[in-house]
């Protein structure tokens, strides 16, 4: 009875607490597959130290006190209990390999009885947040083995589902939702559940049954957030073969005018469009797509995918340059931590470059007809000096006008009007002048605020601006605009050969550009040869003449055309029968140690490379996987290998790095980067990482995971407040740490004081410690918002550390070595 009412009762209700605020707390992103079970984050777990420390104090007190273990069985019913509400709290501080010692202890102690099988469950659902999907597997089959008590019946088929989720099998995932469903009794578990199948259902294009199962969560009335998604759902649920969905679209528009749905306006118009698509109204799903985007104010993820899908549409046309626009647009708002971020941005970036050469291509065409046509030149050009010049009298007409009237407001002008060509972005040759002048006048900027300055990091203010540009026009009244005269448009056509030629030029680097990135970046054959095939008929004795050629001859090869491939192929062998092209089609092995073909696989390493400098690992993964298909057989794929194993070491698990280690050294055992991926792994076994970039000058600090550490406070002399900071810093450590005993000492180096707390027992604890005490906004929140410097140090380095004062050194090899997110 004490077993039950004292501890273990109080212990149940502080952790019924947690769960529910932390379930309250919880906001689902419904564009995502939402998750079937919610457990805290990082931060949260952080700031549920305290209580979850409470419990696993109170039910260890209840064990030690009134166990009752007599020749290997336990006889007070309560225990078991006990020891599983202890587990609990250590998996909700993310603290899993402790809980999971605390579930293998109940699995084998309570094996007969049902806390066994819940324990089961709970390793299950430990090793699926660990991402160790085999052991989660295992004791998932083992429970279906055994059998499962109906008590456990729902939580564990949902667990099963969500297993499958994670491994990107819905089809199973949907089997074991749908059994969870038949057994859940609790409504707020029916309402995720039934959404969840629902997304699992709609990503099938399984129309029906996701409507069906959007429409029972509807009927459970959850929280609006939910209610409102699962009727946006719905609507993105239509099947167009079950015929018209008036009601749905009278639902979605009476949506729209409803107050409370002010800041769902973007979610409700996607909807609407996605409804358009389907049934084959692409004008009005564009003109809803757009609507949304406009009226997305605070959910930028829906703004981005509005955008996205207006920019997947363009592709697919193709229509590039709209395309692009829409890319651009995506990427402003676009979350970083999206997870076709990576394929998002470099198809950006693939448009940018295409569309800048498809404007250079026009902008010179443009040129070339005002240099081989003078009548056309006469008028373009007269029709422009017209154009300055009454845009220089309506300038005079509104100064003079607001001389008189100074207070009222003389911007009549809209934007919107037009000249009678049309507007200035679709007349090229007129874009083409513009194009032309601001580069000849500033050249090539990055569209970014203050852009004319060379130097933007002194900027003088507005009305400094103002004044010097209003002195400038008061000292120089007289001075004639140069765009009223033909001399000014004059300069920038090609009527000289020197001109001419370099015009040409450019459209040769152009086309042959826009050949490459057709082919490589988009598949886009057509376009591709259209391109190549433009260039050699303009251009028949330019340098990409034979290079063309080859082009062309290897899109017959993917496209399967004889005849095309017949006439490229005569064409280089009959005309460059010496070329390394030639050698290439009539021995294709040849291609691996052509020079042509190393250039460009050292040029798309340098890339990579840089890539690895910057940091951006998840990039060089997958630019390195794409090496693989784009260079078949290259020269540096040892390189290539290795620089993707050495991004795997910072982006997943140790043990996935030694495997991506060894594999490399299996892959190329004679390769130079064989002994560099060995050295590694070495050290990995002696437990030791080295700063590769230490140079001789520097102190030679060593990492070792298995060293204790200190964390280290480094605070600056003129913050007087270190004191206080001590005793919060050893409040904070009583109700966090409070097990661990950690002590806070200070001591002076040079203008400053550090603040330390000792002793981590190893790098996992140090790093435990240094993200709570960071994300703290309670006991440590004076001290966390003036941001000073945090280290974690061993004893042996604080040694060396300490003795050079050497601040600056310590923080960078810190910050190499310590993974702080």
């Amino acid at each position: 009875m004490v077993s039950r009412y004292n501890g273990y009762f109080n212990a149940k209700e502080i952790f019924k607490a947690t769960k529910k605020q932390i379930e309250e707390g919880h906001k689902d992103d419904f564009s995502e597959l939402i998750p079937l079970f919610i457990y805290p984050n990082e931060e949260q777990a952080k700031g549920l130290y305290p209580d979850m420390d409470k419990i696993v104090e109170k039910t260890s007190t209840v064990i030690d006190r009134h166990s009752i273990f007599i020749n290997k069985k336990e006889y007070n019913k309560w225990i078991d209990d006990n020891y599983m509400l202890m587990g609990k709290a250590r998996f909700y501080k993310q603290e899993y390999y402790v809980g999971e010692e605390v579930f293998e202890y109940v699995a084998k102690a309570f094996k007969s009885e049902e806390a066994g099988t819940g324990a089961l469950v709970w390793l299950a659902r430990t090793h699926l947040e660990l991402e160790n999907f085999n052991k989660a597997e295992s004791y998932l089959k083992l429970i279906d083995e055994r059998g499962i008590p109906n008590q456990y019946n729902s939580d564990f088929n949902a667990l099963y589902a969500d297993y499958f989720i994670k491994k990107h099998n819905n089809d199973e995932a949907i089997k074991r939702l749908t059994k969870a469903l038949e057994t859940t009794k609790k409504k707020k578990d029916k309402q995720r559940f039934n959404y969840v199948l629902a997304q699992l259902w709609l990503k099938k294009k399984e129309y029906n049954k996701a409507s069906d199962l959007f429409s029972e969560v509807i009927k459970l009335k959850p929280a609006y957030d939910m209610m409102f998604n699962a009727q946006i759902s719905r609507a993105l649920s239509f099947n167009p073969e079950v015929g018209d969905q008036k009601d749905i679209k009278k639902m979605l528009t009476k949506m729209l005018k409803d107050g409370k749905n002010k800041e769902f306006l973007d979610q409700i118009h996607y909807a609407l469009a996605d409804i358009a698509f389907k049934e084959k109204d692409e004008s009005l799903g564009i003109h809803h797509l757009q609507q949304s985007a406009a009226l997305s104010v605070t959910n930028n993820k829906q703004k981005a995918l509005s955008y996205l899908r207006l920019g997947e549409l363009f592709y697919d046309k193709p229509l590039y340059v709209e395309s692009k626009a829409y890319y651009d647009s995506c990427l402003t708002v676009l979350p970083e931590d999206y997870d076709r971020f990576e394929s998002i941005y470099d198809r950006s970036q693939a448009l940018t470059r295409l569309v800048d050469n498809i404007f250079i291509v026009q902008h010179e065409d443009s040129m070339q007809r005002l240099a081989n046509d003078e009548v056309y030149r006469n008028e373009i050009i007269d029709g422009l000096v017209k154009a300055a010049v009454e845009e220089e009298e309506r300038k005079l007409a509104e100064l003079e006008n607001n001389q008189f009237n100074p207070f009222e407001n003389g911007n009549t002008n809209n934007g919107n009007q037009t000249e009678k060509g049309g507007w200035y972005f679709y007349n090229n040759t007129t874009l083409g002048f513009g194009f032309t002048d601001f580069t000849s006048n500033w050249g090539s900027r990055k569209l970014e605020d203050n852009w004319r300055r060379s130097n933007r990091e002194t900027i003088a203010s507005f009305d400094d601006d103002l004044e010097g540009e209003l002195d400038t026009n008061s000292n120089d009244s007289t001075k004639v605009n140069e765009k009223t005269t033909p001399e000014y448009y004059l300069k920038f056509i090609p009527l000289t050969q020197e001109k001419m030629d370099v015009s040409h030029n450019n459209i040769i680097e152009a086309l042959y550009a826009l050949g490459n990135i057709y082919r490589e970046d988009f598949q886009d054959y057509n376009n591709a040869t259209i391109s190549f095939e433009d260039l050699v008929t303009k251009y028949d004795t330019c340098r990409y003449k034979l290079p063309s050629w080859y082009n062309l001859y290897r899109i017959s090869l993917l496209i399967d055309d004889d005849v095309m491939k017949a006439k490229y192929r005569d064409l280089i062998l009959n005309n460059y029968p010496e070329s390394e092209y030639a050698r290439i089609i009539e021995d294709p092995s040849y291609n691996k140690v052509t020079r042509e073909n190393r250039k460009r696989v050292d040029n798309y390493y340098s890339i990579v490379y840089s890539m690895f400098t910057d940091k951006r690992y998840k990039k060089v993964l997958i630019r390195c996987e794409k090496a693989k298909s784009i260079f078949a057989d290259n020269h540096l794929q040892d390189h290539f290998d290795m620089l993707a194993a050495l991004s795997v070491g910072h982006t997943l698990p140790k043990d996935t790095f030694i495997t991506a280690l060894k594999e490399v050294i299996a892959k190329h055992t004679d390769s130079e980067v064989a002994p560099e991926a060995q050295r590694i792994l070495d050290l990995i076994k002696k437990g030791v990482t080295e700063n590769p970039e230490t140079s001789i000058t520097e102190i030679p600090y060593t990492h070792v995971f298995s060293s204790k550490f200190n964390f280290i406070a480094i605070i600056p002399t003129k913050d007087k407040q270190t004191n206080k900071y001590k005793v919060d810093i050893a409040k904070f450590n009583s109700l966090s740490f409070n097990e661990k005993g950690y002590k806070v000492s200070n001591i002076m180096l040079g203008k400053n004081q550090l603040i330390i707390v000792k002793a981590m027992k190893d790098y996992d604890a140090a790093i435990d410690y240094y993200k709570a005490f960071k994300l703290n906004t309670t006991d440590l929140n004076d001290l966390n918002t003036m941001k000073h410097q945090y280290l974690l140090i061993s004893p042996d380095n604080f040694i060396m550390f300490y003795k050079n004062k050497d601040l600056k050194g310590y923080q960078k090899f810190f910050e190499k070595n310590f993974e702080i997110k």
